[in-house]
């Protein structure tokens, strides 16, 4: 999370790995990598070459720790070169195991996508941004904001106010005696019925939105600006990449209601996610394909939250000891280290 993570994040230009895998005994063959993944890899690789410490810890009959296995772990930026790290290091570690968290979705093609399943296990937090980021998916969201303003039809700030109501709270003045209580008060969280009516009260169908306003005229011409662009950058801007590995994708699926929690809501603007529950489910390496608009969609990203409801799964759904992870929820103190 660092400004220089982000910008290796920016260099999302994909490279071959043709030469990678004849290198490292992987099959490379018409696979592509995110270039900036690629770059921080080898110099991770090249720093432990450099340094030998694997060797001294694992390999040969003077290691410390012989008969220990490899894990390699990473969040964000971190995660694909963890995975990209284990591609390469197999071949020496044939019983290593990778875990991704919150890796980049514009990462691999899909062939090494799916086929290091066998070792990549990888962890996305409910609307996590990240795994979503591609250059196809933000395409796809630009287009989708500019034809929505397009359709409304009701003054710009009875949309935001509509929205921050949403969000935050319902002005019922109920509850804890807040005109922004999310603690009580009539929501319609999965009401589809309700939704529907608003969005026909504040937008113009898609068949009938007004052409003759400015507004329209100008997204016609930065469309033609546009396609222009994205013709001028060539095929390999358009290669499609995934996240890796077998999924685990943290889903939401509640929130306790409480005033601690609908105060948490309120100074966050509904950014915490204190009071959600999740559980995990298996997902597919193509379920990313479209950047989910959410509160929570940049701190679902954060490797300290990831982490907890990581942590509340493995006790609550599946009865798991952690007392030598990061945090003892019961104490709410640090746990032992193992």
């Amino acid at each position: 999370l660092s400004l220089e993570d982000c910008i290796v994040d920016v260099l999302v230009d994909p490279e071959s790995l043709e030469e990678l895998g004849r290198e490292f005994g992987f099959d490379g063959e018409g696979q592509f990598c995110h270039a900036g993944v690629l770059d921080c890899t080898r110099w991770i690789y090249d720093d432990l070459q450099r340094h030998g410490i694997l060797e001294q810890l694992l390999l040969g009959d003077n290691a410390e720790f012989p008969n220990y296995k490899l894990r390699i772990v990473g969040h964000s930026l971190g995660a694909g070169c963890a995975v990209l790290l284990s591609c390469m290091m197999r071949r020496t570690y044939p019983n290593l195991r990778c875990l991704s968290y919150s890796p980049p979705g514009m990462f691999i093609t899909w062939k090494l996508a799916t086929e290091c399943r066998d070792f990549v296990t990888s962890f996305v937090l409910d609307s996590d941004f990240i795994p979503r980021l591609s250059v196809q998916n933000m395409e796809h969201l630009r287009n989708e904001v500019l034809e929505l303003i397009g359709r409304i039809k009701v003054p710009k700030i009875e949309v935001i106010q509509t929205l921050f109501k949403e969000t935050v709270g319902h002005e019922d003045g109920h509850g804890c005696g807040t005109s922004l209580c999310c603690c009580s008060g009539e929501t319609h969280h999965g009401d589809a019925e309700y939704y529907a009516q608003m969005n026909d009260d504040m937008l113009h169908p898609r068949d009938s939105v007004p052409q003759d306003t400015a507004f329209a005229r100008k997204l016609e011409q930065f469309k033609l600006i546009q396609s222009e662009r994205k013709r001028r950058r060539g095929e390999l801007r358009e290669v499609k990449m995934y996240p890796p590995g077998r999924i685990v994708h943290l889903v939401k699926i509640g929130q306790r209601k409480s005033c601690l929690h609908g105060l948490g809501k309120c100074i966050t603007c509904g950014m915490t996610n204190a009071g959600s529950e999740y559980t995990p489910i298996w997902a597919e390496n193509d379920d990313f394909n479209e950047v989910v608009m959410s509160p929570t969609m940049w701190t679902d990203h954060f490797p300290n939250r990831v982490c907890l409801e990581i942590e509340k799964v493995a006790t609550e759904a599946f009865g798991l000891d952690i007392s030598g992870g990061s945090v003892d929820h019961h104490s709410g103190s640090m746990g032992e280290t193992v």
